[in-house]
């Protein structure tokens, strides 16, 4: 600490010796910023003189002024976010000005974040930065924010772990960087880093579903960064390397993802409202094998299967539609306030949603309120403060993998399409082929959710110093996120699956309490030469607290219709509690040198109670500089096919912190003599244990096309991790059975593409396209333990390897007892198409997914294969499956290539004078719509959907299937209007 209070303190003495120097001539300036497109005033846009640190802001009327003492001309330059900079020469002659912005489709101008407390043009970065706006974020209403991402730029895979309403979603930034260590990126919303913790809800202790390999039971929870309201979002920025993220240190091995929401903008109250209402249905059935005659039946499940087949006179009961058919009604109503003076902006907004899914009783509801408050308190002071409250409820039913048959999709696989299930009089039939009936699991469980969260920021500005050609900004940045969730699930006794066990009737209780707090303080410098050179010094200290406090209760043998835990005739309790503890602090150094060569070196280091050494700082660097080829002379030639041409480099460090307990000796509860106690357990702490490093080397360039109608981007990347957070097995000399350690290298190669197009741009329509490749390869290189099994079941049924010298994300499998690899989880590329086009008043958009390759373990065909369900059972296919099984595995692995139209949506703008004619110019605009996401799914694989995780979010072993929610398509209608 006393190392960043000196650095600090020499930070701040040197900024304040600097000089200022001004002469009394003087040039005033007044002017209007407006929208070319429109004509409507642009309040807040920036207008600052070139070559300096003048500048000013417009009024609610677009207005600015200038006063620039000692100059007798200037070129102003002009920025508004969403709109192209300008750049005007003005001297003492100019008279009242009009600035005209035209809209940015393609980005060209936007300005880009590139530390904690810095940002930057596009035109002058030097890493490879995804960025979505909030058009384009939420097209089609979509449950969570993650699962919004999948498809908008190149670098990121966005899958599925369930299909269930508000189900847990995986993001991965540039494929695999760790092995056992956290897997999902940073999520920083307004400059606070929040939680996005997956928290089990217990219900393994009915399903009996264990780990098999992976920190959690299979129970697919949802991340908890769903819970924000993409609505409220008005731009994300996705640092998706070590290049990029290393100022965030030892947190951002698998990137950042920095969520920036809508702020006031000066003016007349605006009032936003969208309704929004639609049904979603089954994506995709995989067929329910329907048996001919009762020699069938009798053939498949001997004298019980003829029974039932005469009792229901053959009949043919599709239980895929029974259990999944439900048209699930949806429904969002969001409403916004935005508006303020030229002291104070506010941004006010709420959400209703409530999405039923395709089983009854489950669905997703969420309620969400956001102020965000802007005040300029005097002309060196500006005060912000972001508040949202949530409240969220999921019920997602239960299914995956169990042992004890009684999830719905396993139990469906043992359900022949003749067993009649529906309730006579009340009473459930017995399933005499499975111990559950999926009808009465249905109707009676409950498994539900519920989170009540706020998460709030503030930030207080303050101008140090402020001259020509240089400013001094004060920072103070902090927040806090605190969230209550509460699983409740509960198993009636008269469940079959219940009734069979020696204590009937469970109820499942957990709480937790999460508290993450942020304290960051930081100074900024700018400097600008009079030969336009630019130097920008960032320095900062950080503070983060993490406290979580977990207690899951299980309580059996409950009495009929009671299903409070203290009721249970046997009670168990288990209590998780989480204290981390991280400071740190960065420096960074931007040079720009006429605007032709961008330089940036920067150093982050961090200190956390969860490294063996708690008091050590470990550095993370960075460096990166980008040339703008187009802006020398001898570009001029080249300039009617590219514009803008940069090139680009960068290097930078990012860490993985070790899980808490990595340097923790375990203890287990002991009795002796009546009396607890505790023993040393078999896993042994490692007291040297360290965050996992990655080292990525980033080269690429982007181009400016067609006079702006066009922009491409080449970006490759080659990141080496080392120090993987592994666990080794010890001698039984020892005492224990296992540590962890760091240990063993990997590396990754990958390639991104963006191209992105306005073919097509006239008075009445236009036409913008966007396509994104990606392809990435990884391996381990080096690895202290020897080879071992990540995920799966058993070898025969197929599971992921960790071998030197291997993808670490093959998979492997016995074929005639030999164990061999079988296929890999990573797809060969993926690619997305996005287009939008614009005629008169209509507006179409849609977004299409590819996925080439990528191999999935599918064991849903396996168990309707056991069960005698499979639909093409009456071919021979499924009987020459198993004659196989156990002597090949690589029959229930499968390519996982597919087609997806991800998003789609046409709407109708009316034009202004009949809004103003109907509504007698009470409503500023009046649009109606129709959309839908995951209408179309193309692929070979044999199940539901191949976005599929058995195991949810796990860095290693993601595609395996085993009986999930399916996916769904979402078509909603909608009307939008604002006054």
């Amino acid at each position: 600490m006393k190392i960043c209070t000196r650095f600090i303190s020499f930070i701040m003495v040197t900024f304040m010796l600097c000089s200022v120097r001004a002469t009394a001539q003087d040039l005033a300036i007044s002017g209007t910023v407006v929208s070319k497109a429109s004509g409507e005033y642009l309040p807040s846009a920036n207008v600052v003189v070139k070559g300096t640190q003048l500048g000013t802001t417009t009024d609610v009327n677009g207005s600015f002024r200038l006063l620039l003492s000692g100059m007798n001309q200037a070129t102003l330059v002009v920025s508004f976010i969403g709109y192209k900079t300008v750049e005007v020469r003005v001297t003492s002659s100019t008279s009242a000005l009009t600035v005209s912005l035209e809209e940015d489709v393609l980005k060209l101008s936007e300005v880009v974040v590139t530390g904690l407390a810095t940002s930057v043009k596009r035109t002058n970065l030097a890493n490879s930065v995804a960025t979505v706006s909030a058009q384009e974020l939420v097209p089609t209403p979509t449950a969570t924010l993650d699962g919004a991402l999948s498809g908008k730029f190149a670098g990121i895979t966005v899958s599925q772990n369930s299909g269930a309403p508000g189900g847990g979603i995986d993001v991965r930034l540039r494929g695999v960087s760790t092995i056992n260590g956290a897997n999902q990126p940073l999520y920083v919303v307004d400059g606070v880093i929040v939680n996005n913790s997956e928290i089990q809800s217990g219900v393994n202790a009915v399903t009996l579903a264990a780990a098999a390999g992976s920190r959690f039971p299979q129970d697919q929870p949802v991340n908890r960064i769903a819970d924000v309201n993409a609505n409220d979002i008005d731009n994300i920025e996705v640092l998706k390397g070590a290049s990029a993220a290393a100022i965030y240190g030892s947190k951002a091995a698998n990137g950042v993802i920095i969520i920036n929401t809508k702020r006031g903008a000066a003016g007349k109250t605006k009032i936003d409202v969208k309704q929004q209402i639609g049904f979603t249905s089954l994506l995709n059935k995989i067929g329910t094998r329907r048996f001919a005659n009762v020699a069938a039946a009798r053939t498949q499940y001997g004298a019980a299967g003829e029974r039932e087949f005469q009792k229901s006179n053959g009949a043919f009961i599709d239980y895929e539609e029974e259990v999944y058919g439900q048209k699930g009604i949806l429904n969002e109503t969001t409403l916004s306030l935005q508006g303020g003076t030229d002291k104070t902006q506010f941004y006010l907004s709420g959400l209703y949603k409530n999405d039923e899914g395709i089983v009854k009783r489950t669905g997703y509801e969420k309620y969400s309120g956001r102020l965000n408050l802007s005040h300029r308190l005097s002309e060196r002071l500006d005060f912000s403060l972001n508040t949202n409250f949530l409240r969220t409820s999921a019920d997602r039913g239960l299914f995956g993998n169990d042992n004890s048959g009684a999830t719905i999709g396993i139990t469906l696989a043992f359900t022949p399409s003749f067993l009649q299930q529906q309730p006579v009089n009340g009473v459930y039939p017995i399933n005499p082929f499975n111990s559950a009936n999926a009808i009465q699991t249905v109707d009676l469980i409950e498994n539900n959710e519920l989170v009540h969260r706020t998460i709030s920021s503030g930030q207080l500005t303050f101008n140090v110093l402020r001259s020509r050609s240089q400013t001094l900004d004060f920072i103070l940045q902090g927040g806090i996120d605190f969230f209550s969730q509460e699983n409740q699930s509960y198993f009636p006794n008269e469940l079959q699956f219940e009734a069979s066990s020696p204590l009937p009737g469970t109820s499942i209780r957990g709480l937790t309490d999460s508290r993450n707090t942020n304290l960051y303080l930081n100074l900024v410098h700018r400097y600008t030469t009079p030969s336009n050179f630019s130097f920008r010094t960032a320095a900062g200290v950080q503070f983060e607290n993490q406290d979580r406090n977990n207690v899951l209760t299980v309580a059996d043998g409950l009495p009929p219709d009671q299903k409070s835990v203290d009721q249970g005739s046997s009670i168990s309790v288990a209590q998780n509690v989480v204290l981390q503890r991280e400071r740190g602090f960065f420096l960074q150094e931007e040079v720009d040198l006429n605007e032709k060569i961008f330089l940036t070196a920067g150093v982050r280091g961090d200190a956390s109670s969860t490294n063996g050494d708690t008091k050590k700082y470990y550095l993370f660097p960075k460096a990166s500089a980008s040339l703008r080829l187009s802006q020398y002379d001898f570009w001029q030639g080249l300039s009617s096919t590219a514009n803008e041409f940069k090139l680009r480099v960068a290097y930078g460090q990012t860490g993985n912190l070790p899980v808490p307990t990595a340097k923790f000796t375990s203890f287990v509860p002991a009795n002796t003599g009546g009396r607890g106690g505790l023993l040393l357990g078999d896993v042994r702490g490692n007291p040297d244990i360290k965050p996992e490093r990655v080292k990525e080397l980033e080269l690429g360039f982007d181009a400016a096309l067609f006079n702006g109608n066009g922009i491409l981007e080449f970006t490759y990347f080659r990141k080496n991790v080392s120090d993987l957070l592994l666990f080794r097995e010890l001698p039984p000399s020892s005492g224990y059975a296992s540590e962890a350690l760091n240990g063993g290298e990997m590396k990754a190669t990958g390639v991104e593409v963006s191209l992105g197009l306005t073919p097509l741009r006239r008075s009445n329509f236009t036409w913008n396209t966007r396509v994104n490749f990606y392809t990435t390869d990884a391996e381990v290189t080096q690895l202290d333990v020897p080879a071992f099994n990540v995920l799966g079941f058993a070898d025969v049924l197929g599971r992921y390897r960790i071998e030197e010298g291997k993808s670490p994300t093959q998979i492997v499998g016995r074929e005639n007892g030999v164990l061999v690899a079988l296929g890999d989880e990573t797809p060969d590329f993926q690619m997305s198409f996005k287009n939008q086009v614009k005629l008169g008043n209509f507006e179409l958009g849609f977004l299409w997914d590819w996925k080439n390759g990528g191999d999935v373990i599918n064991l849903t065909r396996l168990l309707t294969d056991l069960g005698g369900t499979s639909g093409d059972y009456d071919t021979g296919a499924a009987a020459a499956r198993l004659s196989k099984f156990g002597t090949l595995t690589s029959i229930f692995i499968e390519d996982g290539s597919y087609w997806k139209l991800r998003e789609a949506d046409l709407s109708y703008s009316f034009k202004k004078e009949t809004v103003n004619k109907w509504f007698g110019g009470q409503l500023s605009y009046l649009r109606l719509g129709v959309s839908g996401r995951n209408l179309i799914l193309i692929s070979d694989y044999s199940s539901y959907d191949p976005e599929v995780s058995n195991f949810g979010n796990q860095a290693i072993g993601r595609s395996i299937e085993v009986n999930p929610f399916p996916s769904s398509r979402s078509l909603y209608f909608n009307v939008a209007f604002g006054f």
